[in-house]
């Protein structure tokens, strides 16, 4: 089981036993992080097909409507420009719907804190057009603070995720706080990676650790 599939099972607290479409979804995501670029779309849009097929039949699913919103935000990641915002914008609405049946669905605040960090890491024009003309309204109120609070809420109750840390320490980073960075970097290296999530969040946390050296 991939890292997030299990952090999906941890997550949802007196949901019962994961379910299997979603766990195969949520491996799907883990496989395109150790893939090249070409390769990880294919595999992403593969996942977003089987997620839209497996909500469809299963509406009210949280599991089911999670792993979309994790395919989502790894399509907004990888995407570029219209299908950017268009990801980041449904991302948010499925995540609204998660967090109203599961508040303190942990996987969720994670993708929530990172949608706005993305957000607020967006330059001011490339910002501004994201959210006036490419249907990315809902972006507009993006702010480091929910950023903060909802990562910080996520590496409290998933600490056992390399990603919660990274996230977090990123966030450190860009807002003037380098010696909280580095410590939330030394968690991440300081977890096992076994996961391709896990292994591409260590490596990352390696580069960030050696620019942030003076």
């Amino acid at each position: 089981m991939s890292t997030l599939a299990a952090m999906l099972c941890l997550l949802l607290v007196g949901a019962g036993a994961p379910d299997p479409a979603a766990d195969a979804v949520l491996s799907l995501v883990d496989s395109a992080a150790a893939a090249d670029d070409d390769v990880r779309k294919a595999i992403l849009a593969e996942a977003e097909l089987r997620a839209r097929r497996d909500l469809e039949a299963d509406p009210g699913s949280v599991d089911r409507r999670y792993a979309l919103a994790v395919v989502l935000g790894a399509r907004a990641n990888t995407e570029g420009g219209r299908s950017k915002v268009r990801a980041a914008s449904e991302l948010y609405d499925h995540l609204v719907v998660v967090l109203h049946a599961e508040p303190g669905h942990v996987g969720a605040r994670h993708l929530l804190g990172r949608l706005h960090a993305g957000v607020r890491r967006m330059g001011g024009v490339t910002r501004w057009v994201a959210t006036k003309l490419m249907g990315g309204a809902v972006l507009e109120s993006a702010t480091w603070a929910t950023a903060e609070e909802n990562l910080t809420y996520a590496e409290r109750y998933g600490p056992g995720v390399p990603d919660h840390h990274l996230q977090l320490a990123l966030l450190y980073r860009d807002t003037g706080r380098p010696g909280l960075a580095a410590a939330e970097l030394e968690h991440v290296l300081a977890l096992e990676a076994s996961s391709a999530l896990d292994h591409a969040a260590r490596a990352e946390a390696l580069e960030v650790r050696a620019s942030l050296r003076p």
